[in-house]
């Protein structure tokens, strides 16, 4: 198996029929490779307890996702041609052309407005990688690339209170900047979509989406957007938890917790 069964198979645009292959072992073992990495990577922060040490994490995690988006843009422009869609303006590749500036030079002022945003995405197409497969019969360089952008969403946002130098604390009262992040996000797939006649983030229609393909557009957004808003909110909730644990803090006492989760301080 040399270099040009590797360029044939797994680097060169593929022609196979176009169709959702979630829970297909290629998606299986990626997700399960990067989900390992994300817990390892958490788990060396979580002994070192150094924010110097998670800031360094911080940088490299950000130039990695950088070096991966500028290489799927170079391979659209080289396969596909010179396009402004080769940038594209789903929900995840939006976060990855931001997420690694933020990231690499540590701007705390804009984690609130892209950490759950980042989480939410990431774990989502782990989870259920709708379009990341459609284009390939299994493992090729470009889902993998897609995968791992994936994880380094994950990766990063959870690192974020981690390597912060002002104390960086997600928090209930940040919900309006979430919003701001999210509605930014919305808008721009909006103005994408109707620039460059394309369908980002279902702005156009929801074919190939479980249920809500089922609803006619644009009344489906009756349905996504509160789902948005609730996963933006339950999120928070649980990343402070997670930071709450991360940092090595006592946990409440039970008859105090369910009362602390609620009001944010958890």
């Amino acid at each position: 198996m040399g270099i040009n069964y590797f360029y044939n198979h797994y680097f060169k645009p593929q022609d196979v029929i176009r169709q959702n292959r979630v829970f297909s072992q290629a998606h299986i073992v990626l997700a399960t490779l990067i989900v390992c990495a994300i817990v390892t990577i958490m788990a060396v922060q979580k002994r070192k307890q150094n924010p110097y040490f998670s800031q360094k994490i911080l940088i490299v995690l950000g130039v990695l996702m950088l070096l991966l988006e500028l290489f799927r843009i170079v391979w659209r422009t080289h396969y596909y041609g010179m396009h402004w869609t080769n940038f594209r303006f789903d929900w995840c590749n939006q976060i990855c052309m931001v997420l690694p500036f933020i990231a690499m030079f540590r701007i705390e002022k804009l984690y609130p407005y892209v950490d759950v945003a980042a989480f939410l995405g990431g774990v989502a197409v782990l989870i259920y990688p709708l379009w990341v497969f459609y284009d390939y019969a299994g493992i090729h360089v470009m889902s993998v690339q897609s995968m791992v952008s994936h994880g380094l969403m994950v990766t990063i946002a959870l690192s974020m209170p981690m390597s912060s130098k002002q104390g960086y604390h997600r928090s209930l009262k940040q919900m309006g900047k979430r919003l701001i992040g999210m509605g930014i996000i919305l808008a721009v797939a909006f103005w994408a979509s109707t620039f460059f006649n394309a369908n980002y983030l279902l702005m156009r229609n929801a074919r190939g989406v479980p249920v809500i393909s089922a609803i006619a557009a644009p009344y489906y957004w009756l349905v996504v957007l509160p789902i948005l808003i609730f996963g933006m909110d339950f999120a928070t909730r649980l990343l402070r938890r997670f930071d709450f644990w991360m940092a090595n803090h006592r946990p409440y006492p039970p008859e105090k917790r369910k009362v602390a989760f609620l009001h944010g301080r958890v």
